[in-house]
């Protein structure tokens, strides 16, 4: 059983990797966060967590960390509107994903100005008007298919 959360969690991680390649500016892993923010297993948010965030910080372009800015707001967001929602409603999802997007505007528009990089706010918009419109197509689809990784560790 752990065998087979720890492939399912690895192929997720390659299929994402793979489409992150072909889609500039969307994160095919920040639904993989909320979804194991959803299971509620401590040990496994954090090994999810960690590996996610060394992935992003190395594949990315900026020297210093907006996306582990950007996922531990995630965490925030989470557990803050966990009391008003239900975790796993589309609701939740979509009022999540939209704040997510204007967090990512803001965060990568600092921190650019920070460290004196250049950005193209124009293109920083739309990568957020599609990351907004992806992670619920995205979550909805790995929450069914996790769905069966999830019956297999509950028996």
């Amino acid at each position: 059983m752990v065998l087979l959360n720890i492939s399912w969690w690895g192929i997720y991680i390659v299929a994402a990797v793979f489409l992150q390649c072909f889609t500039v500016g969307v994160d095919f892993l920040l639904p993989g966060i909320i979804v194991a923010l959803q299971e509620r297993r401590p040990l496994q948010f954090l090994a999810v967590f960690l590996a996610f965030v060394l992935i992003q910080e190395g594949i990315g372009t900026m020297p210093f960390g907006n996306v582990f800015l950007w996922y531990l707001l995630t965490i925030v967001f989470f557990y803050a509107w966990q009391w008003f929602f239900e975790v796993e409603s589309f609701t939740f999802i979509l009022l999540l994903s939209i704040a997510l997007a204007v967090s990512h505007y803001f965060i990568v528009s600092v921190l650019a100005n920070i460290q004196d990089i250049y950005i193209d706010y124009k293109a920083l918009q739309d990568e957020s008007f599609y990351q907004m419109f992806l992670t619920p197509i995205i979550w909805h689809t790995i929450n069914y298919l996790r769905r069966g990784v999830r019956s297999v560790a509950q028996d």
